[in-house]
């Protein structure tokens, strides 16, 4: 369980500035989504970002959003942002994974009909990436290295960057973190490294894969490292369905959805548990931090988008989880932007207990 910590002392801040931390989940060309809401959070120019936690993907979008606003502030990590999935996209026409002439004719994002992706999905499953990849290359090296700049990461501390990887050896859960002077190429490599497609990743002599099977993404460290008690989560994988899966492929991909949820939903489940002490007066107030959880969501798009289609780098889908991820987060602030730091907007109890 969570320990949430004792409630410091505040700095005196007497703007008006609304602080807040962000978690992001992973989940390939779905992280387009939480651009398209981080685009659009960061128009608020009296919105500012503490800290931000990510896997995989949404290591990616942390990082790019730490760096902008390192460099330029809310608008220089608007503009790397859209510069880091510019880049994926451009480096994915190259790509093998594209939609098939029935996922194009259906109007579907899906790749289930993509020659590409059934030679890969079939390969992976008789074939390491030992085997198959015996030079052990990694798409996304040239382009983190040229866009980050982690010397000036790990001296940055306005904005609190934490990167979840899966130790090989022990199975436990490691954070690579400015705060630990820790963030990387490899680092972030790491909390991207899906293992059947990617040979393991090595950071100071130890392995590690993807940090999704067991912080997807990790909050703790925003409470305990951040002062803001505002916490938001941009969710990727769908938590309702209400279907039964019957296809093989169906069945996958609800696997890798409940799969990619279970520590978020531990997380919040010890969130919601030491909150419900302190409103029931059983901690005395000040005694632990009073967290405020936000979510931003929207389970519709991702309802018709399988785990194939996390490797789908074409430019309109790209476009279509951007725009989606505006409009989400144009809604909530509509709906929420004054009760930051005042009260949680999340329905905790419906999505994650």
């Amino acid at each position: 369980m969570i320990k949430i910590p004792v409630e410091g002392k505040k700095k005196d801040i007497k703007d008006n500035k609304k602080r807040i931390s962000i978690a992001m989940q992973g989940g390939g060309s779905h992280g387009a989504y939480t651009w398209g809401v981080l685009d659009r959070l960061l128009e608020e120019k009296d919105l500012v970002v503490e800290g931000v936690s990510g896997t995989s993907a949404g290591g990616m979008n942390a990082m790019a959003v730490a760096q902008g606003i390192m460099t330029g502030g809310n608008e220089g990590a608007r503009g790397l942002l859209t510069k880091y999935w510019q880049i994926t996209s451009e480096a994915g026409k190259t790509s093998p994974f594209k939609p098939g002439v029935l996922d194009v004719i259906m109007g579907k994002y899906t790749l289930h009909n993509s020659p590409g992706f059934l030679l890969m999905d079939f390969l992976t499953k008789v074939l390491s990436p030992y085997q198959l990849n015996p030079c052990k290359t990694n798409p996304l090296r040239g382009i983190v290295s040229e866009l980050f700049d982690f010397d000036k990461l790990n001296a940055f501390d306005a904005v609190k960057v934490f990167l979840a990887a899966t130790h090989v050896y022990s199975g436990k859960l490691k954070v690579f973190s400015n705060v630990t002077k820790d963030l990387s190429v490899e680092a972030l490599l790491a909390t991207a490294c899906l293992p059947t497609m990617f040979t393991a990743i090595m950071v100071k002599g130890e392995y590690y894969w993807d940090g999704g099977f067991i912080g997807n993404p990790v909050i703790y460290p925003l409470i305990y490292d951040c002062e803001t008690s505002d916490i938001m989560l941009i969710k990727l994988n769908p938590t309702h369905r209400n279907e039964l899966p019957t296809g093989a492929a169906e069945i996958s991909d609800r696997l890798n959805e409940i799969t990619n949820n279970t520590s978020i939903m531990r997380e919040m489940r010890s969130m919601h548990f030491i909150t419900k002490l302190i409103d029931d007066g059983i901690v005395a107030p000040g005694k632990m931090k009073r967290l405020y959880v936000h979510l931003i969501e929207d389970e519709a798009a991702f309802y018709n988008l399988g785990w194939s289609s996390k490797l789908n780098t074409d430019k309109d889908f790209l476009d279509y989880l951007f725009k989606a991820g505006r409009k989400s987060a144009d809604q909530w602030l509509e709906k929420n932007y004054d009760k930051i730091g005042k009260q949680t907007t999340a329905d905790v109890v419906e999505e994650f207990i």
